[in-house]
């Protein structure tokens, strides 16, 4: 596994990234809110088949951006300007919790870009009315996580995103990348993807791709909004036991079901030949 940077979008962006593997196919792993490319490095270490990346977000990890919004589309643009900058082909989008929004993006603005996509517990509530208690709940915490991010980021992933199954060590690990993120950024990226979800819907109609998702059972996922909205089909397989971060939770069994949704996506293409 290598690590290395680049940058692009007129020098403007400098990405850091993990790399591994090699093949045909190109997996491009993005991940959530707030962590790093490191929570990906034991599946760039199984798919030793395929040509694997792992990106830093910028303004997370070790990546950097020259600019002021951090938007679900300017981290598409970020993205695909990577794939551009490494001619990397038949390109797999791996996008975990916040990157599920980037790489419906990144599809809905470059399709030729990509063969297919996998979502990590994201998409569960499409079509879902939360209660006006939930809303209050939800409209309460935007000004404490601006007004102290370093106490309020990892209160959210304590109350949110853990399984009862989750380790401490796990957990502490999310705290931890939760309370050291810089607060600008991630404050502004977090209600840029509460703003980004009001389109979700409409979004999906278009979406080019069946989306395939592998996501926790905790809480389930809303499949009769995909149904709904997905025109292109949509796959649902489901984790067992795991909280939000099912690749460092439960990462044999992970890669085992990430392996078989690689292998139908690319059935299609390998028919053609």
């Amino acid at each position: 596994m290598k690590e290395k940077q680049i940058r692009v979008r007129n020098g403007q962006v400098s990405i850091n990234y993990l790399q591994s593997g090699d093949g045909d196919t190109t997996i491009l792993f993005l991940h959530g809110w707030c962590v790093s490319s490191k929570y990906w490095t034991n599946q760039l270490s199984h798919l030793s088949g395929y040509r694997c990346y792992a990106i830093d977000l910028p303004g997370f990890g070790k990546s950097e951006a020259k600019r002021e919004h951090w938007t679900i589309e300017e981290y598409a643009l970020d993205a695909l300007a990577f794939i551009n900058e490494l001619q990397l082909e038949n390109v797999v989008v791996v996008g975990h919790s916040m990157s599920g929004a980037i790489m419906m993006e990144m599809a809905l603005t470059k399709p030729d870009s990509i063969i297919g996509l996998v979502g990590i517990d994201n998409f569960k509530f499409v079509d879902v009315e939360f209660t006006a208690e939930q809303l209050e709940q939800m409209g309460s915490f935007f000004p404490l996580l601006e007004q102290d991010f370093q106490t309020y980021a990892p209160m959210y992933a304590e109350n949110m995103l853990f399984h009862p199954s989750t380790t401490e060590e796990v957990k502490s690990r999310v705290k931890l990348d939760f309370s050291t993120a810089n607060p600008g950024i991630g404050y502004s990226s977090f209600m840029n993807l509460m703003q980004y979800s009001q389109q979700e819907r409409i979004k999906l109609e278009s979406l080019p791709l069946k989306l395939n998702l592998i996501n926790t059972n905790f809480p389930p996922t809303n499949e009769s909004g995909l149904k709904k909205r997905c025109k292109n089909g949509f796959e649902v397989q489901p984790i067992e036991l795991s909280g939000h971060y099912p690749m460092i939770e439960r990462p044999d069994l992970f890669n085992n079901i990430l392996e078989k949704t690689l292998q139908e996506i690319l059935a299609p293409e390998m028919a053609q030949q």
